[in-house]
C-alpha cells in the first residue's frame, strides 16, 4: 500500500519534471477585438444673414464692375480680347466664392442658379473673346454689346431677376455691372473728308473703296494727321484743298465706323501704302499746276503700289 503510494507520488514529480525549464506554461493566444472608432460629425453650418449676403453680392460687383468697364474701352482687338478673358475668369472665380456661400434658406436655390449664370457669362465672354482675336470683333463698341447679348448673359439676368425676388421684403441688389443687351450697329458716315486735318493747298485725293467693307484712308505727317477720307465698300471719294507736302497714307476697312474713336468696330484690317505720296503746286502764267492721287483700294491688274499690314495698336487713332 505505501509502495503504490510512493509510486504515485514518484509519477507525479516526473510528471512535474517533464516540463523542461520549470516556468509556467504560458496561456493559449487570445485574439484581440478591434475598438471601432466613430469621428463625430460637426454640426451643419448655419445660413449666413441677409445683411452678409448682401455684403458679399456686392463685394462681388465691385470686383466685376471694372472689368466690364475695360471690355467698353478697348480700342483694338489684342485690349479687346484680353479684357473679355480677364472677365471670363472673374466670373469664374466669383462664382465659385459665391458658390461656397451657405445662402439664407429662401435664396439657397437662386443663388445656385445665380451660380450657373455668372458661368454661362463666363463662357460666352470667352467665345467672344475668340471672335476678338480673329479681328472679327475690334473695339469695345462692337466688343461688350456682343458679350452681353448672348445666352449666357440672357441666363444671368433671369438669375439676377430670381435672387432679387426671393425674398419679397427683403430684395436683393446685383446686376448693375452688366449693361443691356444690343444689337451690332452699322454706322456710315457720308463719303468724303471725315473732318480734322488740314486744309489751304490745291492737292487732289481719290480713294476707290473694294467691295465687301467701308475703308478709310489717313494722310499723316510726323505722327500728325493731314486728311481722313471714309468710302463706303464700293464706292469713291474724292478730297480737295490738301496742302503741299510728303505724306504717308494709311487705310482701314471694316464695317460700323465709330467717328469718336476714330475706328471700325468689327472686321477690321490696317494697312499702309509703303511709298509716300507727295503733294506739290506750281504757278504758271495762266493756272496752277497741282497733284492729284487715285488710290485703289483692292487688287488691279497693272496696279503699281504695294501696301504692307499695320499692327493694330500702332495705326493711327487720330
Amino acid at each position: 500500500m505505501s509502495l503504490c503510494i510512493a509510486g504515485s507520488v514518484l509519477l507525479v514529480a516526473v510528471a512535474a519534471c517533464g516540463g523542461g525549464s520549470g516556468e509556467p506554461t504560458p496561456p493559449p493566444p487570445t485574439s484581440a477585438v478591434p475598438t471601432s472608432i466613430t469621428p463625430k460629425t460637426p454640426p451643419p453650418q448655419p445660413p449666413i444673414s441677409r445683411a452678409d449676403y448682401q455684403k458679399a453680392l456686392s463685394e462681388v460687383e465691385a470686383a466685376l464692375a471694372p472689368g466690364f468697364a475695360a471690355i467698353g474701352g478697348a480700342q483694338t482687338p489684342t485690349d479687346l480680347e484680353g479684357a473679355l478673358s480677364a472677365v471670363a475668369l472673374n466670373l469664374d472665380i466669383q462664382a465659385d466664392n459665391l458658390e461656397k456661400l451657405k445662402a439664407p434658406q429662401a435664396v439657397a436655390t437662386p443663388n445656385l442658379d445665380l451660380v450657373a449664370g455668372m458661368r454661362a457669362l463666363s463662357n460666352d465672354l470667352s467665345t467672344v473673346a475668340g471672335d476678338a482675336g480673329k479681328q472679327i470683333l475690334c473695339t469695345g463698341g462692337s466688343g461688350l454689346p456682343r458679350a452681353v447679348s448672348g445666352n449666357g448673359a440672357h441666363l444671368f439676368r433671369l438669375a439676377v431677376l430670381g435672387v432679387a425676388t426671393a425674398e419679397p421684403d427683403h430684395p436683393y441688389a446685383f446686376g448693375g455691372f452688366l449693361p443691356p443687351g444690343s444689337p451690332d450697329q452699322n454706322r456710315r458716315p457720308a463719303n468724303g473728308n471725315l473732318g480734322g486735318g488740314r486744309h489751304g493747298g490745291y492737292g487732289q485725293l481719290t480713294v476707290e473703296a473694294g467691295s465687301g467693307a467701308d475703308a478709310v484712308v489717313k494722310l499723316m505727317q510726323g505722327g500728325e494727321l493731314v486728311r481722313a477720307i471714309f468710302v463706303a465698300e464700293g464706292g469713291t471719294a474724292t478730297v480737295t484743298g490738301i496742302p503741299n507736302g510728303t505724306y504717308e497714307a494709311f487705310y482701314t476697312t471694316g464695317h460700323d465706323w465709330d467717328d469718336a474713336n476714330r475706328r471700325f468696330t468689327r472686321d477690321c484690317e490696317f494697312d499702309r501704302f509703303d511709298d509716300p505720296l507727295e503733294f506739290t503746286t506750281r504757278s504758271l502764267p495762266d493756272s496752277i499746276e497741282y497733284t492729284t492721287w487715285t488710290l485703289t483700294l483692292y487688287t488691279t491688274a497693272g496696279g503699281n503700289a504695294a501696301t504692307s499690314p499695320v499692327d493694330p495698336g500702332t495705326f493711327p487713332g487720330s
